[in-house]
């Protein structure tokens, strides 16, 4: 799982325009096909972004694990200094709680590459993975 608002945040925090957004979240998304160098180098050369904004992305994205990573992106003062990163973190915990509820914890992974560059996706995101049928 991921949200929508935390990646925007994050680009904010990370120095990157507003109008990059959405087709940034398409190329994060790749990094579950495709290495970081090669995403690195879309978001350079293809996107416009320097490569310590790049760099910083990736300091973000390449975090992943449960509900604890919640909190450590709580301690980040930048991140939390957007109102964006305080909805989506709000958000995230309730849905940990619930899951807690059903005991499924265990099955989720809070990832912060998994990112869609559609706009429809306004909140959590998640993606489900078939382990046996």
């Amino acid at each position: 799982i991921n949200h929508r608002k935390l990646l925007d945040a994050i680009f904010t925090v990370c120095g990157v325009p507003d109008k990059l957004f959405r087709s940034l979240s398409s190329t994060i998304d790749k990094l579950d096909k495709i290495p970081w160098d090669i995403v690195r180098n879309e978001m350079i050369n293809e996107k416009g972004l320097s490569p310590e904004t790049a760099d910083r992305i990736w300091g973000y994205v390449q975090m992943h694990g449960n509900a604890d990573l919640i909190n450590q992106l709580r301690n980040d003062s930048q991140l939390t200094s957007q109102k964006l990163a305080i909805e989506a973190l709000n958000d995230l915990e309730l849905l940990f709680r619930y899951l807690a509820l059903f005991n499924v914890t265990d099955k989720i992974v809070f990832n912060l590459k998994l990112a869609r560059g559609l706009d429809y996706y306004t909140g959590v995101i998640f993606e489900a993975v078939l382990t046996q049928y």
